[in-house]
């Protein structure tokens, strides 16, 4: 089976990389840049984590939200951190933000949540001072600080101080679903769904993936009846699969593979000191259930271009979620985002 896995590996890096896949190696990075640098493994990894940490270490031109009254710490104090996968459609292209999810975490009351927004949702963008979809806030931002511009803007959006980033356009999914042994999820019903080599089958309940597999589990929508809130789900049912795996043990022994797949295609502004005081964090963690926010919009067409707009009850309802996750509910003002303006 390894001699023909790494068949598989050969034959799919001469493959174009498509968006499905940037958005999954995205959420791999995501979840492993925070267990494997939580999970405690000892001195070697340790320093290996250590040193692709601060070779991914970018420092922000403010130490804290405008929305925050005091600084706020990751492993000490509610925050939140917002996930940013980088699709770049041509050669020298700066890129846009085709992936946004923001985690919202509370380490004493053990609180989560993490939030879908997706790409073309209309918000004001402070880089241009205008309104525009939110995934080109990425492209306004300044050279090495394009991530804030994205910050900012999902503050205009939801109202909420955003205290952490993590951005990648990583290239190895599938391998690194490989190198931890494949994942295992639950399939919502049974579907069919091609691969770049093959057609998988999916039965409902328990299943366990490899690389090949995962990434069509998570990039099926037309068969889905939930379309877009299907798949986002069943990308946060590969998120806990992919979290569960990296910490087990059955994975320390895979774990040097992986932080080398890491390498510099992560950026983020939290520290190594944060990522490891989120140790006993992630461990209670674990066996629990991420509540999996939607952003509610619907379609419209502003000036000759297509927008997904926000619906002032959700952008609510989430605002008040997270304000009481983070424990900030009397510190706000008020929202104020004419998103059809």
């Amino acid at each position: 089976m390894n001699h023909q896995m790494k068949n598989t590996r050969a034959r799919r890096r001469k493959r174009k990389r498509s968006p499905f896949r940037r958005l999954m190696r995205f959420v791999l990075v995501v979840s492993l840049l925070f267990v494997l640098s939580a999970a405690g493994y000892g001195g070697y990894l340790a320093y290996k984590i250590k040193a692709n940490a601060d070779k991914s270490f970018v420092d922000l031109d403010k130490d804290k939200s405008d929305l925050r009254m005091d600084e706020v710490k990751l492993g000490k104090d509610p925050v939140t951190i917002l996930l940013v996968g980088i699709e770049n459609y041509q050669a020298n292209d700066v890129g846009r933000a085709d992936v946004i999810k923001l985690i919202t975490i509370n380490p004493e009351t053990k609180e989560t949540a993490m939030i879908n927004i997706p790409r073309d949702t209309r918000t004001y963008i402070p880089a241009i001072e205008e309104k525009d979809k939110i995934n080109h806030s990425y492209a306004y931002g300044k050279k090495g600080m394009r991530e804030q511009a994205v910050m900012e803007a999902t503050e205009e959006l939801l109202g909420v101080p955003i205290d952490y980033f993590v951005s990648t356009n990583f290239d190895g999914f599938e391998d690194v679903v490989d190198e931890l042994g494949g994942i295992t999820v639950n399939v919502p019903f049974d579907f069919k769904q091609a691969s770049f080599n093959r057609m998988i089958t999916f039965k409902e309940g328990p299943m366990e993936l490899d690389g090949e597999e995962a990434l069509a589990f998570v990039r099926m929508r037309k068969q889905d009846p939930r379309g877009d809130i299907g798949r986002n789900e069943r990308e946060s049912e590969a998120i806990r699969a992919i979290m569960d795996k990296a910490i087990s043990v059955q994975s320390f022994s895979k774990a040097d593979n992986v932080i080398d797949q890491l390498g510099s295609n992560v950026k983020t502004n939290i520290s190594t000191t944060e990522m490891f005081a989120m140790r006993n964090f992630y461990k209670t963690l674990k066996n629990k259930e991420f509540e999996t926010l939607q952003l509610k919009t619907y379609p419209e067409t502003i000036n000759g271009v297509s927008y997904e707009i926000p619906t002032d009850e959700s952008v609510l309802e989430i605002r008040e979620k997270l304000s009481k996750i983070l424990d900030i509910e009397n510190e706000l003002p008020n929202a104020d985002n004419d998103y059809n303006q």
